[in-house]
């Protein structure tokens, strides 16, 4: 049984990274990190570099998971996709910002979707 928060995002984490290969995507990296914030999932559709922010919830309770991606975590992640972007010499690539929202619906039972262009431009 998954018991901490940490343990939780990884496996969410994970049934992304899962979802998108399996969508043809290659995952790039995973939790990458710079000084300005982390990144959950870095990969590859096509020519285009997508960075993927995973949220996942339990109940809704709180809100719904795409929206805990407000304006500041949307900065960090732009920060970080640029140091990315910067320390691989790949400032002129085509990017994307995605978000992964997996919620579970039962024990075991996960509904994923995938928000293409989630995050619009550079914030």
């Amino acid at each position: 049984m998954v018991q901490n928060r940490r343990q939780i995002g990884n496996l969410y984490e994970a049934m992304a990274a899962d979802y998108l290969k399996k969508q043809g995507y290659k995952i790039l990296a995973r939790q990458y990190r710079s000084k300005g914030g982390e990144i959950d999932l870095v990969a590859k559709d096509g020519s285009t570099i997508v960075f993927v922010e995973v949220k996942g919830r339990q109940t809704t309770r709180f809100g719904s998971p795409q929206e805990a991606v407000d304006r500041r975590k949307q900065r960090r992640i732009w920060r970080t996709a640029h140091h990315y972007l910067w320390s691989r010499a790949q400032m002129d690539a085509l990017c994307r910002f995605d978000v992964i929202v997996i919620q579970s619906i039962s024990p075991g039972e996960h509904r994923i979707e995938h928000i293409i262009g989630a995050i619009d431009g550079w914030a």
